[in-house]
């Protein structure tokens, strides 16, 4: 696959210079499951989930405000037989839960981790950063993803693990930073270490920020827009306060309060645009889709 071949979603979007912040997914809170794969194209059907479990597993996790991840080492390293680890995280306190599992009710056990006993957890996190490389999925997950997960495991063995689909795959590569929840897109393997690097020591690369996930779409465009602005800037240098949404489907206004080199105070107007021309997948016809569009007002 050619990685500039426009009949592939990504280097559509790419070429298209489809804005990519607001497109995050849209959790507070994070299970992830180990599993060597294969994958099937919905996760949760992969085996020993298919059925029951799998649904179990998804609306247990949305109750809490959470959604679910497979995650396996890069290269399914660690693929040996045996119990294999999950974790629930929380990314607005920066804690998690972790244990293990053997059988498919281990993980329905696991998924209710992410409500008492993660809301009761005071252990700190550790950094975890999840490239999507679910080819199942849509090819650019892969061709592109792979690479910059092999890429970053050099340089962070410990702490980068591959996972299943973040959504928007026509961003790829993209990739959830944990516990803090920004989610990347537009990746390359050639200039991904920089950009992991700077975003571990504080400082967000916000072109390619989609968003923080614990908040709505149109938040995070915002906080994408002000970080653009006045960055170089940490992900808390820019957090939201009053979120006024127009009932008639008007702009959203989200008043963004900053630190450090962010102003005390930016008004930023959202609007949220509908397009249908787009294609969203290779080898997918145009479908509908949502752009968030934000704009700084100087008030």
């Amino acid at each position: 696959m050619a990685l500039t071949d426009l009949s592939r979603c990504s280097a559509a979007a790419r070429d298209r210079r489809e804005p990519l912040a607001g497109s995050a997914p849209v959790a507070s809170r994070w299970l992830l499951v180990e599993h060597p794969g294969p994958w099937a194209k919905s996760p949760l059907e992969t085996p020993p989930f298919l059925g029951r479990v799998g649904e179990e597993v998804e609306a247990t996790c949305a109750s809490f405000g959470g959604r679910a991840l497979l995650v396996r080492r890069q290269g399914r390293r660690g693929s040996d037989p045996g119990p294999r680890q999950w974790f629930a995280v929380d990314t607005v306190r920066g804690t998690w839960v972790r244990g293990t599992w053997r059988t498919a009710e281990d993980v329905v056990e696991a998924a209710h981790a992410l409500g008492t006993g993660l809301s009761g957890s005071d252990t700190d996190a550790e950094p975890m950063i999840l490239v999507c490389t679910q080819g199942t999925r849509d090819a650019c997950c892969a061709v592109r993803g792979r690479p910059i997960a092999a890429t970053l495991a050099r340089e962070w063995p410990d702490e980068v693990w591959e996972c299943t689909h973040l959504g928007g795959h026509r961003f790829a590569g993209t990739l959830l930073s944990l516990p803090d929840g920004a989610c990347y897109g537009y990746l390359d393997a050639e200039r991904v270490v920089d950009l992991v690097g700077a975003h571990l020591d504080g400082r967000v690369a916000a072109a390619h920020l989609r968003g923080v996930t614990r908040w709505e779409p149109a938040v995070q465009a915002a906080l994408a827009a002000v970080l653009v602005e006045h960055g170089p800037a940490g992900l808390d240098d820019a957090v939201p306060g009053r979120v006024d949404a127009d009932p008639d489907g008007g702009p959203t206004r989200v008043e963004v309060l900053g630190s450090g080199p962010v102003p005390e105070r930016v008004l930023v107007e959202v609007a949220a645009e509908t397009v249908t021309d787009h294609a969203l997948g290779c080898g997918a016809g145009p479908k509908p889709a949502v752009l968030q569009r934000a704009t700084i007002r100087r008030s």
